[in-house]
């Protein structure tokens, strides 16, 4: 699989989304309980269970598209529990399928980015 420009891997675009959106809904759960912040129990269990929600609905969209065809699994081993990689895939464990990759280029070569 040929690597294409960082800003045009789907999985990292939409793992990255989605890991902001999580921080800031987090950041505001916190900022929510005042008093104890992070260490509230109640905070504990909003987190653990937002934080495995989003993973499992990252890992579930990612495979979706496999089956679909646009992006692949790396060949490195990357999880999206594991958090941001300087890689590629961005942590998603995915990168652009050839086919997909291709039409990526003859969309900006078209002038539609």
């Amino acid at each position: 699989m040929k690597e294409f420009d960082r800003d045009t891997q789907i999985a990292r675009l939409i793992y990255h989304r989605c890991m902001a959106i999580m921080k800031f809904t987090l950041d505001l759960e916190e900022y929510s309980y005042k008093d104890k912040g992070r260490n509230d129990s109640r905070y504990k269990f909003f987190k653990k269970q937002l934080m495995q929600n989003t993973y499992d609905n990252i890992r579930g969209l990612l495979a979706e598209l496999e089956d679909m065809g646009v992006v692949n699994p790396t060949d490195y081993p990357e999880d999206v529990k594991d958090g941001y990689k300087d890689t590629s895939s961005g942590g998603s464990g995915y990168l652009n399928a050839d086919r997909f990759n291709a039409w990526v280029k003859r969309e900006i070569s078209a002038g539609n980015r």
